[in-house]
C-alpha cells in the first residue's frame, strides 16, 4: 500500500464518521447512478419505447415488388337477377280500341288502386277515348277532372283545347292553349293548335305567327303545314302554297290534302297537266273527295276537254249535290258548250 492510498483511506474514514452528509452521499449516489444506467439501457434497447421526440426511429416505406401479370381479370360476384318489371297498371286504360280504353279506364278508376296523379292520368286517357268516339260531354267532364287533380300538366290543357275547337268554341280553346304554353313554353303542338283556333277565328296573321313557331320548333308536324298552306291559299299566295304542299306531301304522302293544295297552285299558275295529275292522286287516296273531282274538272275545262270536265263535275255533285262551286262550274261549262 502506498502512502497516498493510506492517507486517502484515513481521510475517508474520518469524513465517514465525522460528516453525516458525506456518509449519505456515499450511500445514495452509487444507487442513483446504477438506477440511471438501468433506465438508459432499457430505453434504448431494440423495440423499446421512446419518450423523446427526436428518439423516434425513422421508418422507410418498403418498396413494393412488381405485380405479376394477370392472365384473366378477377371475377366479380354476379349481380342479382333483375326483378320482373312491374306490370303497367295503365295498360288497359291507354291501349286497345277506344271502347276498350273506356272500359279499362273505368274499371281502373273504380278499383281504388290509383293515387294522385295516376287518377288524373286515367281520366285523361278516358277523355281522349270519349272524344274519339264523339262522346264530347263525357270527354269534357274527364278533362276537367284530370286538370283539377293535376293542374300543372300542359298536355291536359292542350287536349281539352282540341275538344273546344271541335265544339266550335275557339276562344275557350285559346285560353287552354295559352295555359299549356305558359306551363311549357316549347310545347310546339300547342302552338300548332293555337294556329288552328286563330285561323278558325279569321285571325290569319296571328295564326301564321303561331304556325311558324310550331314549324320552326317541330318541322315534322304535317298538320301545321296543312293549316299554313290553307292560309296562303286564301291569300292567293300560290308559291307559298306550293312549297307547303310539297312539305305536306313529304310528311304525309297518303293524305290527299297535300296533292289538293299543290294541284290548286298548279291550276292557278296555268299548269293544267300537273294539276290534273295531283287531283287524280288525291281522288285515288279518297274516292269520295268531291273537291278533287271539281278541281280536276276545272283543269279539264281550261284544256277544252269538256267531256272529261262534265264527267268530273257530275261525280262531284253525286258526292255533294248542293256544292255551289261545282254547280257554278257546270253551268259555265254548259254555257260554253252552247256558244260553240
Amino acid at each position: 500500500m502506498s502512502a497516498n492510498t493510506g492517507s486517502w483511506r484515513a481521510a475517508h474514514g474520518k469524513l465517514w464518521y465525522d460528516d453525516p452528509w458525506y456518509r449519505i452521499a456515499w450511500i445514495v449516489w452509487p444507487q442513483a447512478l446504477g438506477l440511471l444506467l438501468f433506465v438508459t439501457l432499457w430505453l434504448y434497447q431494440p423495440g423499446g419505447p421512446s419518450l423523446l421526440p427526436w428518439a423516434k426511429p425513422i421508418i422507410e416505406t418498403p418498396r413494393v415488388p412488381p405485380l405479376p401479370a394477370v392472365k384473366e381479370p378477377a371475377k366479380e360476384p354476379a349481380p342479382p337477377a333483375p326483378a320482373e318489371p312491374p306490370a303497367d297498371i295503365m295498360a288497359h286504360c291507354k291501349s286497345g280500341s277506344f271502347p276498350e280504353m273506356i272500359q279499362g279506364c273505368t274499371s281502373l278508376l273504380a278499383s281504388g288502386n290509383l293515387k294522385g296523379g295516376s287518377i288524373a292520368e286515367a281520366y285523361w286517357h278516358r277523355a281522349w277515348a270519349y272524344y274519339s268516339t264523339k262522346q264530347y260531354q263525357l270527354s269534357m267532364s274527364d278533362y276537367d277532372r284530370a286538370i283539377a287533380i293535376s293542374p300543372g300538366l300542359s298536355e291536359y290543357y292542350n287536349d281539352r283545347a282540341v275538344l273546344w275547337i271541335e265544339l266550335g268554341n275557339n276562344d275557350r280553346a285559346l285560353q287552354d292553349l295559352d295555359q299549356a304554353i305558359l306551363l311549357k313554353p316549347n310545347y310546339f303542338l300547342a302552338f300548332l293548335n293555337r294556329g288552328v283556333a286563330l285561323r278558325n277565328l279569321k285571325r290569319p296573321n296571328e295564326a301564321l305567327f303561331a304556325l311558324n313557331i310550331a314549324i320552326d320548333g317541330d318541322p315534322t308536324r304535317w298538320l301545321a303545314f296543312e293549316n299554313r298552306a290553307a292560309i296562303y291559299e286564301e291569300r292567293s299566295d300560290w308559291k307559298a302554297t306550293f312549297d307547303d304542299a310539297n312539305k305536306l306531301i313529304e310528311l304525309a304522302p297518303n293524305y290527299q290534302m297535300g296533292y289538293a293544295f299543290r294541284g290548286h297552285a298548279y291550276l292557278e299558275s296555268g299548269q293544267q297537266l300537273p294539276a290534273i295529275a295531283d287531283f287524280t292522286k288525291a281522288i285515288s287516296i279518297d274516292p269520295n273527295y268531291g273537291y278533287g273531282y271539281r278541281m280536276r274538272g276545272r283543269a279539264y275545262y281550261f284544256l277544252n276537254q269538256f267531256d272529261n270536265a262534265m264527267a268530273d263535275f257530275q261525280a262531284a255533285l253525286r258526292i255533294d249535290p248542293n256544292d255551289s262551286s261545282t254547280i257554278g262550274f257546270m253551268n259555265e261549262l254548259k254555257h260554253r258548250q252552247r256558244s260553240r
